[in-house]
């Protein structure tokens, strides 16, 4: 490729608008207290910062992740200035600091998103010259003004979504989708038009499989952080996954009109079905494209999409004929396809509202009663979900746990480097030590030495910078150029980012002008701060991503299938004995999905967020793993909140105890697939009976056949990207165990 070319094909990665967007709100900061001859450092940082941690996306967590990165650093920062002289005092409360913020990821993804960022404003607090209480108070109110600024900014004046793109993507696979259903040809075998149907439908199929391959590399290439725990990321891909499930619908009910040429209803039925399914494939399309003007709530459990497409035609499905096959495939055939519709309006209205929804919120069934909020023996569950989170990780297996002590010791072992070598602007080496120090030792040792390159050319380029900046306008020009720059990189190369980020950071905390020497500083304390974090990440607990992966995926399959038998378990308990069992039986399988859904999601995070540019890309892709992984973490995480419900609503009849155990086996066999060394691959396991006949009618309408339903599903959607995971090439392969959907 021509270098211009080539040039011209970077220059199309970065994020331009982000970019701009950054430089203006730290420049219309700095230029205010300029005229009000007040300290701009602390006024940029607030609207670098906020800006920094805006990944577009519903409003709601938007201002979340900006009001935490605020208002916790706002906090932090006060703390850090005001910290004791005395060298123990100072040691123990950093040491308190970052590992309080750092475990506090687990709780909410506002804070995972903005933990470092506020462990970074706490040691620029720590390493002011002045540290005084008026000084911390000044520098909090200028960081707070900075940080609402760049927050009105972001949210209001100025939005970026960096999820446009996969949204679109998803939204024309449902106008593809949505033509094709509503082009129905219902016709016999012997139709002359039957073979044109057959190779319309071939051709179809090629071509949304095509596009739901864009939309799932537009989804795996959005510039966000910590995507996989990001709502809009989890509810695209359940989408995704739904609409893949709904061709297949359609595709089934083009053969069943095939044995309809005697029948004089059935035809007719078949059509209004297609109708009513591409109403609402074409809703879901249009609710992507734009934000509804009433927030999703039409998609909501009492809005007018689901009133018309979900909960009318469920009320009006007839009792199915054992004598009348052909319609009672049609019958289950269309609650099947309700429900998928249901799903897929669960996640839009999420999309938009930035909410998961619990399974069992919200029926499909207009006669099916609502979960309750709470019901007997329910006490672990009524918990909120932040304090469940803290509690799964409250043990030294949790990686998080692991990574929250490792950052503390770091925390303490930087200030008393500081104090004992009495570096000059040693902040600069706390900093650099909490930024490279990730849960895993290959992300450290690649980003320490993107960081450590970044920064010293940074620092040289500061150098020369804060050596020719003769006067604050061209501070200011100069910040405001490298803050685009630094943010058009951000999301894609880490080295280029470190790079621009530098001179940003150096000339905004310049202690007057023209002082080349504080760009050496810079270089020599992040040089030692790197040399920390990576020896921490070797001595600490050291973790390696490039097997702990499939390992982790693995073990999430290996929790689920063990709370599938906590729950069998636990239903076997008298029912007067449920409630003390609840805390003993259930609630350890339950906080063990959790903790190793966490990990399994905070490993993936790692894997994708760590592009480059092209020019600097290596030959081979991981994108297809990293799209099938995200999958698998969407779904054992709804897998999980099923069984969660299902526990409670559901009856231990032999016929749901069979269905359990064929899930149970089906979870041992895909975590068998995805770690060769796992307990499920060397504990042999019996194949599981066959269903047993019902004794007594099933309720298609009930909550935990829905629950059921949904769990078989989402059981097809894990083997379906475990196969993708290990044999990316064979994606047909079967994991050999009985399933109980159609896979399309």
């Amino acid at each position: 490729m021509p270098s211009a070319a080539r040039l011209t094909a970077i220059l199309r990665t970065l994020h331009w608008r982000r970019g701009l967007r950054a430089g203006f709100a730290v420049a219309t900061a700095m230029i205010v207290c300029r005229l009000l001859h007040r300290p701009m450092g602390w006024a940029a940082l607030g609207g670098f910062e906020a800006t920094l941690v805006d990944n577009g996306g519903p409003y709601r967590s938007r201002l979340y992740t900006i009001a935490t990165v605020t208002f916790g650093g706002a906090l932090c920062g006060i703390i850090g200035t005001l910290a004791p002289q005395d060298l123990i005092l100072a040691a123990l409360i950093t040491a308190a600091i970052c590992f309080a913020v750092t475990f506090a990821r687990v709780a909410s993804q506002p804070i995972a998103s903005t933990a470092v960022i506020i462990l970074v404003i706490y040691f620029a607090g720590f390493g002011s010259a002045d540290r005084t209480f008026t000084a911390a108070l000044t520098n909090t109110i200028a960081y707070i003004l900075g940080g609402l600024w760049a927050g009105t900014l972001s949210l209001f004046l100025w939005p970026v979504d960096p999820f446009r793109p996969a949204r679109l993507e998803v939204a024309a696979c449902y106008d593809l989708l949505a033509d094709f259903t509503a082009n129905l040809h219902i016709a016999s075998p012997t139709h002359n038009d039957h073979d044109d149907d057959h190779t319309r439908a071939v051709e179809f199929k090629r071509q949304l499989r095509a596009k739901l391959e864009s939309a799932h590399a537009a989804l795996n290439a959005t510039a966000a952080r910590a995507p996989v725990r990001t709502v809009r990321a989890r509810n695209l891909n359940v989408l995704l996954e739904t609409a893949d499930l709904l061709f297949a619908a359609a595709v089934r009910l083009t053969e069943l009109a095939e044995f309809t040429s005697n029948n004089t209803t059935l035809p007719n039925a078949i059509a209004n079905i297609a109708r009513d399914l591409s109403g609402a494939e074409h809703a879901i399309a249009t609710g992507l494209r734009t934000r509804p003007a009433d927030n999703a709530a039409s998609f909501g459990p009492k809005g007018s999409h689901r009133l018309q497409y979900v909960i009318r035609p469920t009320a009006l499905l007839p009792t199915p004929d054992p004598a009348d096959a052909l319609h009672t495939h049609l019958i289950a055939d269309q609650r099947d396809a309700l429900q998928n519709i249901d799903i897929a309006f669960e996640a839009v209205r999420a999309v938009w509202t930035g909410a998961d929804v619990r399974p069992g919120a919200a029926t499909i069934s207009s006669g099916a009663p609502s979960m309750p909020e709470s019901l007997p023996g329910m006490g672990g569950i009524d918990k909120p979900d932040w304090l469940d989170a803290l509690q799964q990780n409250w043990t030294l297996d949790s990686i998080m746990m692991r990574h929250a002590l490792r950052m503390a010791i770091i925390g303490a072992v930087d200030v008393i480097l500081i104090h004992t070598l009495h570096i000059s602007h040693g902040f600069w080496l706390a900093m650099t030590s909490i930024i490279v120090l990730q849960p895993y030792s290959v992300g450290v040792v690649r980003k320490g030495v993107q960081r450590v390159a970044g920064t010293v050319g940074g620092g040289i380029l500061a150098a020369v910078l804060a050596a020719s900046i003769h006067s604050y306008t061209g501070i200011i020009i100069v910040i405001t150029a490298c803050s685009v720059l630094t943010l058009a990189t951000y999301a894609v190369d880490y080295g280029w980012y470190s790079f621009f980020l530098t001179p940003t950071f150096v000339l905004m905390s310049l202690p007057y002008l023209r002082d080349w020497r504080y760009a050496g500083v810079r270089i020599v304390t992040t040089l030692l701060g790197a040399i920390v974090a990576v020896v921490a990440m070797r001595v600490l607990w050291p973790q390696s991503l490039t097997m702990e992966l499939s390992r982790l995926l693995s073990r999430s399959a290996s929790a689920c299938a063990a709370y599938l038998r906590a729950v069998l378990l636990w239903w076997n308990i008298p029912a007067a004995d449920r409630n003390p069992a609840e805390r003993t039986i259930l609630a350890p399988a339950r906080r063990a999905c959790g903790l190793a859904s966490q990990d399994a999601e905070e490993a993936l995070d790692r894997v994708i967020l760590e592009p480059s540019l092209p020019v600097l890309a290596t030959a081979g892709s991981a994108a297809p793993t990293a799209e099938s992984a995200l999958t698998f973490t969407t779904y054992i995480r709804r897998f999980t909140q099923c069984v969660t419900t299902l526990a409670f609503v559901g009856t231990p009849d032999a016929r749901t105890i069979a269905r359990l155990k064929i899930l149970n086996h089906r979870l041992a066999a895909i975590c068998a697939a995805l770690d060769h060394k796992s307990d499920c691959a060397n504990s042999p396991t019996t194949a599981p009976a066959p269903l047993p006949d019902a004794t007594t009618p099933t309720d298609p309408n009930s909550l935990a056949e829905q629950m059921l339903q949904r769990m078989e599903r989402q059981a097809g959607v894990l083997e379906r990207a475990a196969i993708s995971i290990t044999t990316p090439a064979q994606t047909n392969t079967s994991l050999g165990v009985p399933s109980l959907t159609v896979s399309p």
